[in-house]
């Protein structure tokens, strides 16, 4: 036995010596740079050169050439994950392990240390065999750590349902041309295919053989930075992201859990001038592929920043400007902003490279989807109606689009330099480009429109505070955490409010001020305000939203946004009933203390709501009903059109129903049905759940309509009236009061609403309406007898149309 383990052994040795006489360096072409790498492209093999073991340095993954699908998610230059790894010798094997940064132990005890060390799994992310020693240098062959889907695009086709892929190696190879090497970051590109068998309409869309996908996927390895950033601690009232980790030396009572913000490095030249130049001002890179106009608009907006950070002391410490010729975005010595297309209009964001052990900063890198700016151009185009008697295009539509692309620059340039959403500005002069601004658009008497204040052009005062916290120099004879305190009390004293997504991105949220897409001091106000716009822009809608020569039937692209133009508005206002104002406070802090919306408001947006789904404003003039004719050959229906119960013809309920559905589910969310019926039982002066339940039937069933068409529109308010109540009765979120409080309102509504055998006089109503009557009260009945089958009907998807993302998206991209 033991002459045959020998045996082995010294076989295994002669292999390994065989291909180490076989490997011949000198033949390869040889990059050197923060790891040295040898390209055989006879064989299309790479093989690393290191001799760095146990030195950190950074790996990060990324898509230079993505998918372009926005519904799918792997765009052009999307970074993957930054972590923090080492090269460690095991045998025959160089293992290459990402360290755990999320469990950390600070203390002189190096016992102590590797008991936290040990209690924390790590992952190796490969292992290399060594094929030849040259000293302390080891070479391994790389091919196929280069070669796998690092990004992990077949399984995000799988989790978008587009099919099931596996990677394949045959039609994977080492992409040469972007495969390059610096002194401090190593960058090797490879083309990776994945195939499978198709499954969903959206790869399908974009890729020419959708059964193989192919990208190309980067790896980097990148030297971390020095020692001499010193990182901030996080204050959940700065509006910063952060990086946390759990310190198991924490003293007992004190916090394990350690948090600092991202930010990127910014030292004055004379840290001791109130302003002064940067030793290294933070640069942000245009993509040279981006077009005039759009070009110049995305750095004017941009170049913002410069005035915030001159608020905190520096002078031209930011700047943008365009991309050099022939550098590679990905680069992480690039900050970049990059133009990126897509098949279907989507998000853009901001995202970085930053350093897991401090939250330094190391590149920013900001997507814009270029189909974005189309989305204003159409909102514009809706309400100008500018193609009136062969008139040429109205600029201020190209104007107002360029106006947004500004701000949206500034806001997703704001992600990538630490800023997180400031949802709760809009009402404080607009005060950061980090809130989600509608166009804010105003009609005079005679039905002008100005555009002029559609979008803000400057940085916000909240942003320059914000600025402040993060990069201000503190001057070294002052208490750090007395001063970034002092800092944020006067941020408040001004007028600031800082609320960010959890809180605004929710159906169910109750601050009255953090919404999307909103405008004014007063949601309500707000609503009522666009509500006449809108109908007057309804009123004179036709073939003068179109150009010559286009197909009619396209008018209902345009009609769309114009039509549900007040659809955030909406969700505004529905959170200031059973709303509450808050603030993240913190103990001994100056920022108000939450309270409960006053029933003044409460019930002013109740009626603003209420009046939304009345059947004239569900309803559209009978000019725009004519006008649309079924989609023509080539322009088939698509998802930023209304859907359609009539087959070919355009539906003239549909859009109401929208609006309806929209509508009821933010009225009857369990959440804030709860918050409702619980408010009342602390202010007795605050709308109860029955005070809202009756509003609405009154308004719902109360008037006649002597008009048909709306009378149709009312009937089918009333029916998804009864379905939401069904739902909300179902809710599981619910509570038990919220429930019995639908239940009876059922009840109700069936005992005074539907009786047909009753008091009322049925003659005064039509046919059509008293069978609709026995339909509800039927649904009614069987609910409330056999609940535990009755189900109701799926709503019919409203029309995309969020400003700049054709899909509600509940994770984050945009940080």
């Amino acid at each position: 036995m033991k002459k045959t383990c020998l045996l082995i052994s010294a076989l295994f040795s002669f292999i390994i010596t065989s291909n180490a006489q076989q490997l011949d360096l000198s033949k390869m072409d040889k990059k050197e740079g923060f790891f040295n790498f040898y390209l055989d492209d006879d064989k299309g093999k790479i093989y690393l050169e290191i001799e760095k073991l146990e030195e950190e340095f950074l790996y990060v993954n990324s898509l230079p050439a993505g998918v372009g699908s926005n519904d799918i998610g792997l765009d052009r230059g999307q970074l993957g994950r930054t972590r923090v790894v080492e090269f460690r010798k095991a045998g025959n094997k160089l293992l290459l392990v990402h360290i755990n940064y999320d469990f950390r132990a600070f203390s002189d005890n190096p016992y102590e240390v590797k008991s936290v060390k040990d209690a924390f799994a790590e992952s190796v992310l490969w292992g290399f065999e060594i094929n030849k020693k040259d000293g302390e240098k080891y070479i391994v062959e790389a091919t196929n750590f280069y070669l796998q889907d690092a990004h992990q695009v077949a399984e995000k086709l799988g989790s978008a349902r587009q099919g099931s892929y596996k990677l394949d190696n045959s039609r994977s190879a080492i992409y040469e041309p972007m495969t390059k090497n610096f002194p401090q970051n190593t960058e090797v590109e490879a083309i990776i295919t994945v195939t499978g068998a198709p499954a969903g309409g959206y790869i399908r869309s974009v890729t020419p053989s959708p059964e193989a996908v192919t990208v190309r996927q980067r790896h980097s390895f990148i030297e971390l930075p020095d020692d001499q950033y010193k990182p901030r601690e996080f204050d959940t009232r700065a509006g910063y992201f952060h990086i946390n980790y759990l310190d198991f030396t924490s003293a007992i009572g004190e916090p394990m859990e350690k948090k600092f913000i991202s930010r990127h490095r910014l030292e004055k030249k004379d840290p001791s001038a109130a302003l002064s130049e940067a030793v290294e001002p933070i640069v942000y890179y245009l993509d040279r592929g981006t077009p005039e106009p759009v070009r110049s608009a995305l750095i004017e907006g941009g170049n913002w920043w410069n005035e915030a950070f001159e608020a905190a002391g520096f002078k031209d410490a930011f700047r943008v400007e365009l991309m050099p010729e022939g550098a590679d975005p990905m680069d992480v010595r690039y900050n970049v902003i990059q133009w990126v297309h897509r098949s279907t209009r989507g998000w853009s964001y901001g995202s970085s490279v930053r350093d897991p052990r401090t939250g330094e900063i190391l590149k920013g890198h900001v997507s814009l989807g270029s189909l974005r700016v189309r989305q204003d151009y159409l909102i514009a185009q809706g309400l100008l109606q500018p193609f009136e008697d062969g008139k040429p295009k109205d600029p201020k539509m190209l104007e107002m689009a360029l106006d947004r692309l500004r701000q949206l620059s500034a806001h997703e340039i704001g992600h990538t330099i630490g800023l997180a959403h400031s949802y709760a500005s809009s009402p404080t002069d607009r005060a950061s480009v980090m809130d989600y601004p509608y166009p804010y658009i105003t009609m005079d008497d005679d039905g002008n429109l100005d555009f002029s204040k559609a979008y803000d052009d400057k940085i916000g005062d909240w942003d320059k505070w914000a600025i402040r916290y993060g990069y201000d120099i503190i001057p070294a004879d002052l208490d750090e955490k007395a001063y970034l305190n002092k800092l944020l009390e006067d941020t408040y004293a001004a007028g600031h409010t800082f609320i960010s997504d959890s809180d605004s991105r929710n159906a169910s949220g109750s601050h009255p001020q953090a919404h999307l897409w909103d405008n004014g001091t007063s949601s309500t106000e707000e609503l009522e305000r666009m509500m006449k716009i809108r109908k007057a822009k309804l009123n004179t809608f036709g073939l003068n939203t179109i150009e010559e020569n286009t197909p009619e039937a396209l008018t209902e692209e345009v009609l769309a946004p114009l039509y549900l133009m007040h659809r955030y508005q909406v969700e505004a206002t529905s959170k200031l009933i059973g709303g509450v104002d808050y603030t993240y406070k913190v103990k001994g802090d100056n920022q108000r203390k939450q309270s409960r919306l006053d029933a003044k408001s409460q019930k002013e947006a109740l009626g603003a709501l209420i009046n939304v789904i009345s059947p004239e404003n569900l309803a559209l003039p009978d000019h725009i009903i004519n006008l649309i004719p079924p989609r023509p050959m080539g322009y088939g229906r698509n998802r930023e059109t209304f859907p359609s119960r009539t087959g070919p013809n355009f539906d003239p309920i549909a859009p109401a129903e929208n609006v309806v559905d929209m509508t009821f589910g933010f009225l009857f969310d369990a959440a804030r049905a709860n918050r409702i019926i619980q408010q009342s039982a602390f202010d007795s002066t605050l709308p109860s759940l029955a005070d809202c339940f009756e509003s609405i039937r009154s308004k719902v069933f109360g008037k006649e309509e002597s008009n048909e068409y709306h009378l149709q529109l009312k009937l089918m308010t009333q029916n998804k009236l009864i379905d939401h109540l069904v739902k909300l009765a179902q809710d599981s979120r619910a509570n038990s009061l919220v429930k019995a409080e639908a239940r009876a309102f059922l009840k109700e509504i069936n005992r005074n609403e539907l009786n047909l055998y009753g008091s009322k006089d049925t003659k005064k109503d039509g046919e059509i309406d008293n069978n609709h009557k026995l339909y509800l009260a039927d649904k009614i009945n069987k609910f409330l007898n056999l609940p535990e089958i009755i189900s109701t009907p799926v709503a019919i998807s409203t029309p995309d149309g969020a400003p700049i993302g054709s899909e509600d998206m509940s994770c984050d991209f945009d940080y």
